[in-house]
């Protein structure tokens, strides 16, 4: 997302960013998501088949992730190269719910694996320079393997779907956070054009060059 802080360097002088526009439409789905991950969350954590919606109420916000980049591929405003993010998403977010409408126990299975694998992939993608990172990536994988020699398979699903429950209710409340800071910045009023110029014909060598 473009902010003021990375839009201010290429604005020329005496413009601003117009911040208010973009917070206008961004805190409505940041709340949306936020609204719709802490649901989850909860349902995961105080009801019994509550992790297989968690599951398919991930899967179906991966759909509509995945299906929006392309969406915004086609038209231009994204690069070519983000369809295949944009591919992936919507066709594990098709499979992550099937496999919640058909089975409990795989579910949870699903939901661990994702807790074990996503933990490596965030330390891949923050780089090599991050110690503090892949020392937690090594934590959980050690953990998930005491628990399943430990405990069995049983305390391992049991745990694990707990985990990503809280997590993923935590993200929750961490986008519904910032849809209340974007709302703030919505309430602004539109920066004014500086000079009473309109904009009209300063690309062109000023106003003076329509006479």
């Amino acid at each position: 997302m473009t902010n003021a802080a990375t839009t201010g360097g290429r604005l020329s002088a005496g413009t601003q960013p117009a911040a208010p526009d973009a917070a206008r439409t961004t805190w409505p789905r940041m709340a949306l998501l936020g609204a719709v991950l802490l649901a989850l969350g909860l349902l995961a954590l105080l009801w019994d088949d509550g992790d297989r919606v968690l599951l398919a109420g991930l899967g179906a916000v991966a759909v509509v992730w995945g299906v929006g980049l392309l969406r915004e591929v086609r038209a231009g405003s994204r690069p070519r190269a983000a369809a295949t993010s944009g591919a992936l998403a919507a066709w594990l977010g098709v499979v992550a719910a099937a496999v919640a409408l058909l089975s409990g126990t795989a579910t949870a299975w699903v939901l661990v694996a994702g807790l074990v694998l996503a933990v490596p992939v965030l330390v891949s993608a923050a780089g090599t320079g991050r110690p503090g990172a892949a020392t937690a990536a090594v934590v959980v994988l050690a953990g998930a393997v005491s628990l399943a020699v430990l405990g069995g398979s049983g305390t391992l699903l049991g745990v694990g779907t707990t985990v990503v429950a809280g997590l993923v209710a935590a993200l929750g409340v961490v986008n519904l956070l910032g849809a209340v800071g974007m709302w703030r910045i919505a309430r602004r009023p539109a920066p004014e054009t500086v000079g009473g110029c309109g904009g009209c014909a300063c690309g062109a060598g000023g106003c003076g060059s329509l006479r």
